[in-house]
Order: structure tokens, then C-alpha cells, then sequence
């Protein structure tokens, strides 16, 4: 028996046998004198003021564990109103304040963009006052008084909120959207604020948020951040198990129960109540149990709580490689290793940052006996990319739940999801600048092809396959017949990479690059198919980059580019590239004549000047835009505003943009197009 619970014991003998004097002071055969039972709970009452003192500022230290059940938010364009004002002015982000200088230069600029207005008649229109038939939006750009707008009932203005001011930018921002055309979308207009995104995790015990663990190239493991320091206590045991310890602490549940015992002893002291004196008693049994039930295992029994071993977690995946949008099932074993049993054990799976729970949980609570193994799973649904699962956040507790240990515990276990190149179900809408190759790109002259051209008149040496004989057979003249010349392209599919591409339209919905990166293995894909030349590059990204080819090893090389490389990753990076630099570099590597497929979101105008760019340096251009823009609030709506404004100005000067909308297939968008790009 150790010191600690040696203490314990002669603490409740000595409370036994005081309980006893207090409640028949001749119980013992001893005079106890009144006066000095008045002492002794004088002085346990002011042992209970010394223990409230040292409650006070003392906090539950209990651990708190990590949220994997849902990817990394990735919102969409506009969740900042001030960022939307701010993208139709060159002073860029736009404070609250000056919510009417940016929604006038919007109301312009859509006036001159889809009414033909010139930029003066524009700006006298939204200062009369005659651009909408909103009053209120009328009256708040022109500058006149008016009436607030009706408030939207009591509910709604508490969960909404209902300033006037923000009810008049609402309104301003519903009549821009109807000017340009724009529809309400089905999820409506709740006109409330943006959804927060989860909180942070750096103040738990486990100091990350969506912990993971990685492992450096010389096979040390490590618990990181985005950073390359490992946290203090990481250790490999080399057989792909890496452990983060955390001694024991305190969870300080059981703070003040003290406190209340040693108040119930001095009452009953004072007053001679035996009631009192045995509700103390009770109160200290409480304390008692508290200090009496040390934690097991995760603890060693050094009085310096040193962590040990005695934890395994095991994790196995079916399938290991999956196709996007394939539910993976996750199977995760935790084992007691030690001979005491673990009265209280929590683990929460260490889920990769871009995947998301589909079905089950990744947490499990359960109690294991020495030896005893607890399976559970749960299934997240594939995307893009090569995923880590990173250790098990672990928690052990003790039977009262007043020491606990917080540990990551497990092997890390990587899932490849490779994007599918099979080909599209529509053809791809290149323009007709091509190469000297047979291909698919048709052009306005004869030669070898599918598609009938023309007829002339038979000359010697053309080949027999190739005359007219329905027409011999009419007139008894011979004539030849031409098919329209088909020659093939070299291409380039441009991924739109920057962190404005990582945004969505809704959470757990795939962001704007995963959309991008899968439509880039189709469309290489379906050229490839028809003899193009094909490459793909990440923008403005330094290695992602893979020159035009064809070939088995060539499309190898692309499926590894787009799942692996660090800037197509499917979470959100840290270290954002340079813009200039990289447009620069992409005009060094293109050569003469290669056709660029730029797939971008068009969140912001860096992405169409791009595409601008390159156009007017004789590369055609065809824009694939996958749309991430929503329309719950104001600045979502404006925002969208924006976009459908840098389609229309980039259409207008000669390049092609393919909208493609969040709720249809790439197949779909590409179908639109060529039905409103057809004959």
C-alpha cells in the first residue's frame, strides 16, 4: 500500500472516530469539553473556507476531443459581404460602412453589362433612382430618404437580425441579381448569417485541429500541424505505431467535494447535530473515492505519471483503392494490451481532413478488461486524392473521472483515390487553331475526315473509294467527293489551383478544385481518344506540370499528377503561390499554337484576366467553369454577381465559357454548350 492511500485510511479512521465523539461524547469513556468541540469545528469550518478559496479559478480541466466527422470547410464565394463590395472596386476589400459605394459601382457595371448602357447613363440611373422598381433599393443608392423595409417578422429578425441598414443592402442586392438575370435558387434567400465553421481544436489536449499524423522521409513518425516540429512526447516504436503521451492531470471533477464535506462536519460540530456530522461523512466518502481509484492503465505507478505502453489501435479499409464517390468501409480495433483493465477509454478515429463521414461514427467509448479487443466502423465516401488516416485520438479515464490521459495512438493508413480519364459522353469544344495531325478539330478545309465537305471533278490518281458513283450512275459524269479536313490539337488543361478555387455552394459538397481536377482527367481522357496531344498543369503551381503526350505511360503520369501533387491536394494548403510568377512561367512552357482548356471557378478577376491573358497571346482559350457560388445571404448573392458578370465580359471578347452549374454532371455542361454553339 502506498503513501497516498495509506494517508486516505487513517483519514477515515479518524473522521469514523470523531463522527463517534460527537455523537456520544461518553461513547470512549472521555469528558470532552464543550469548549473545545467548539474549537474543533472552528477549525473545520475554516479548513472548508480554505478549500472553497482554492475552487475558486480552478476550471474542468476535461479533455475535449476533435470533430472528424466533416471535411474542412471550403465556403462559398462571398460568405464576407465586405469581400464581394470590395470585387467591384480596384481598393479591394470593402468595409461595412461604405456598403454604398460598392453596391452603386455593381448597380453600374451590371446596367452597362446587360442593358447596354453606357457607364454615365448607368450612373444617372441608379442616382434617379429609375434602375429598379425596389423603392427601397432605389432610395438607399440614391441617396433620398425612405422608409425602412418591413421587418421579417420577430423570429426571423432574432435568428436573421434585423437592422434597418442590413435590410436595405438586402434588398439593393435581390434588385442587382434580378437586373442580371439571376434567379433566386431553390435554397432560397435566408437572408441570415453565414454558418460558422466548426471551431478550432488548439485549445484541447490534442493542440490541433483535425489532427493527423504523418511521417517524415526517414521514417521517424510525427504528429504535425502544417508544420514539420513534432509535439513534445512523439515516439515510433517502428512498427508504424506513433504515440503522442500526455501524463496524467486532474480533470478537477471532484473540486469543492471537499469543501461541502468539511461545511457539513463543522455544522454539525457546532450545532451538535449528528445529522450534519453524517452528512459530511458522506461527503468526504465522495472525496475519498475520487483520490482512491488511480487511472489504468494508460499511467505507470511513478509518482511522476509517466506514460506507458498498453494501447494498440489497428485500422483496416475495404476497399484500399477506391473510385471516386465509392463508400469505403473503416474498421478500427482497440486493444488493452496490459493486465488491469481500462474503466473508461473514448477514441476518436483520425479521419483525413478532406473526407467526410457518410455513415456510423468514428467515435466509440467502451471499458476493456486486460486483454480484451473493441471493434467499431463507420464509412466515409472517396474523393480525389491520396488520403491519410492519421493515429486514433485516445482518452482514458478512471473510475471517477478525475484523472484522465489524452494519447494519439495508431499507425497511419493511406487511401489512393484516383480520378477516373475515361472519356465524355460529348465532345470536347475546342477551337479550330490546330496542329498538322488527323484528329477530331475540324476546319473550313478539304482533306482527310469523316464529315462530308464538297465535290469536284474527278482527276486522275483519286482513289476509287472516293468517287461519286450515285452521280455517274445519274449524269454519267465522274466527280470526287471531299470530307471536311479533321487535324488534331495540342492541348493543355489548366487547373485553376489558387485557394479561391477551394469553395463549395454548400458543406460536404465537393469544392470547386475536386470538380475541376475530375473534369481535367475526363477531358484528357476523350482527347486522348481522338488522337489530340494532351498535357495537364496545376496554376500558378512550379512542378504541376506534365508536358502534351498520348500513350499508356503518359496517361499513367497524369492520373498520378492529379492525385498526388501537393497543390491539387483536395484540403486547403497553407503556403498560397504567386499568381505573376506563375502566369509568366505557364506562357514560358507553352509552345506555339497549343490550345488551353482553363478550368476555373472565376471567383475573383485574377482568374478571368488569366484567361484573357493568354487569349490575346494567340493561345485559344476555352473556359470549363465549375460554379461554387451560393445564394443563402447578400454576399453570396453578390458574389454570384460578380461571376455571371466575368462570364459575360469574357464571352464578349471571343472565349468560350462553358457555366457549369454545382447540380449537373461535366457531361451535361458540355451537351449545353455544344447545343448553343451548334448549328
Amino acid at each position: 500500500m502506498n503513501r497516498r492511500r495509506l494517508a486516505l485510511v487513517a483519514g477515515l479512521l479518524a473522521l469514523a472516530v470523531g463522527v463517534a465523539v460527537a455523537a456520544s461524547p461518553g461513547l470512549l469513556g472521555l469528558a470532552v469539553d464543550r469548549a473545545l468541540v467548539t474549537a474543533l469545528g472552528v477549525v473545520t469550518l475554516l479548513v472548508a473556507v480554505r478549500q472553497v478559496a482554492a475552487r475558486r479559478g480552478v476550471d474542468t480541466e476535461a479533455a475535449v476531443t476533435p470533430t472528424p466527422e466533416h471535411r474542412v470547410p471550403t465556403p462559398p464565394p462571398g460568405e464576407d459581404l465586405r469581400d464581394s463590395l470590395g470585387g467591384f472596386l480596384s481598393s479591394g476589400r470593402l468595409p461595412y460602412n461604405q456598403a454604398v459605394r460598392g453596391l452603386r459601382a455593381a448597380a453600374v457595371e451590371v446596367l452597362a453589362q446587360y442593358e447596354g448602357l453606357s457607364e454615365t447613363e448607368a450612373e444617372r440611373r441608379v442616382e434617379a433612382g429609375t434602375w429598379t422598381d425596389d423603392g427601397y433599393a432605389a432610395a438607399y443608392l440614391g441617396g433620398e430618404a425612405a422608409p425602412d423595409p418591413p421587418s421579417p417578422g420577430i423570429l426571423r429578425r432574432a435568428v436573421a437580425g434585423g437592422v434597418p441598414k442590413h435590410r436595405k443592402v438586402r434588398h439593393t442586392v435581390s434588385a442587382i441579381a434580378e437586373r442580371a438575370g439571376l434567379e433566386p435558387r431553390s435554397e432560397g434567400d435566408t437572408a441570415g448569417p453565414p454558418e460558422e465553421p466548426p471551431e478550432s481544436f488548439s485549445d484541447s489536449p490534442f493542440s490541433v485541429t483535425r489532427e493527423r499524423a504523418t511521417r517524415t522521409a526517414d521514417g521517424e513518425g510525427a504528429a504535425t500541424q502544417g508544420g514539420d516540429d513534432p509535439p513534445r512526447g512523439a515516439e515510433d516504436d517502428g512498427a508504424g505505431t506513433v504515440t503522442v503521451a500526455r501524463a496524467a492531470r486532474a480533470t478537477n471533477r471532484w473540486q469543492g467535494v471537499g469543501a461541502v464535506a468539511f461545511v457539513g462536519i463543522a455544522a454539525g460540530v457546532l450545532a451538535s447535530e449528528p445529522a450534519a456530522l453524517l452528512a459530511g461523512a458522506a461527503g468526504i466518502g465522495f472525496a475519498a473515492y475520487a483520490r482512491a481509484t488511480p487511472l489504468e492503465p494508460g499511467v505507470s505507478d511513478s509518482d511522476d505519471g509517466t506514460a506507458a505502453e498498453g494501447l494498440s489501435v489497428d485500422r483496416s479499409l475495404d476497399p484500399a483503392e477506391p473510385d471516386p464517390g465509392v463508400a469505403v468501409a473503416v474498421t478500427v480495433a482497440v486493444t488493452n494490451e496490459r493486465d488491469r483493465p481500462v474503466p473508461d477509454l473514448r477514441v476518436v478515429d483520425g479521419v483525413p481532413e478532406a473526407l467526410s463521414v457518410a455513415e456510423g461514427s468514428p467515435r466509440h467509448g467502451t471499458a476493456l478488461q486486460a486483454g480484451e479487443c473493441a471493434t467499431f466502423e463507420y464509412e466515409v465516401r472517396a474523393t480525389r486524392g491520396r488520403h491519410t488516416f492519421g493515429p486514433a485520438a485516445v482518452i482514458a479515464k478512471d473510475l471517477s473521472g478525475g484523472v484522465e490521459e489524452t494519447r494519439l495512438v495508431g499507425p497511419e493508413t493511406t487511401m489512393a483515390c484516383r480520378p477516373t480519364l475515361r472519356a465524355t459522353t460529348e465532345p470536347v469544344p475546342l477551337r479550330q487553331r490546330a496542329a498538322r495531325f488527323a484528329g477530331r478539330v475540324e476546319t473550313d478545309t478539304a482533306g482527310a475526315g469523316l464529315e462530308f465537305y464538297a465535290t469536284r471533278e474527278y482527276r486522275p490518281g483519286d482513289a476509287l473509294s472516293r468517287v461519286d458513283w450515285n452521280r455517274r450512275a445519274r449524269t454519267g459524269e465522274l466527280s470526287t467527293v471531299e470530307f471536311r479536313s479533321e487535324q488534331a490539337a495540342t492541348v493543355m488543361v489548366v487547373v485553376d489551383a489558387r485557394p479561391q478555387s477551394y469553395a463549395a455552394p454548400a458543406p460536404d459538397t465537393p469544392h470547386a478544385l475536386d470538380r475541376g481536377v475530375e473534369a481535367a482527367g475526363r477531358l484528357y481522357g476523350s482527347l486522348t481518344a481522338t488522337g489530340n496531344q494532351v498535357g495537364v498543369a496545376a496554376f500558378p503551381s512550379v512542378t504541376g506540370w506534365l508536358a502534351p503526350g498520348a500513350g499508356e505511360e503518359h496517361e499513367r503520369r497524369v492520373r498520378e499528377l492529379l492525385t498526388t501533387h501537393p497543390d491539387l491536394s483536395p484540403a486547403p494548403g497553407e503556403d498560397p503561390m504567386t499568381v505573376a510568377a506563375g502566369r509568366s512561367r505557364l506562357r514560358r512552357r507553352l509552345s506555339a499554337g497549343t490550345q488551353v482548356l482553363f478550368v476555373s471557378p472565376l471567383c475573383d478577376g485574377r482568374g478571368a484576366d488569366l484567361a484573357r491573358w493568354l487569349d490575346e497571346y494567340g493561345y485559344p482559350v476555352t473556359v470549363l467553369s465549375p460554379d461554387p457560388t451560393a445564394d443563402r445571404t447578400a454576399g453570396h448573392r453578390l458574389a454570384r454577381v460578380a461571376r455571371g458578370l466575368r462570364l459575360r465580359e469574357l464571352r464578349g471578347r471571343g472565349v468560350p465559357v462553358i457555366d457549369w452549374a454545382a447540380d449537373e454532371s461535366v457531361d451535361a455542361a458540355l451537351a449545353r454548350s455544344n447545343r448553343r454553339e451548334g448549328p
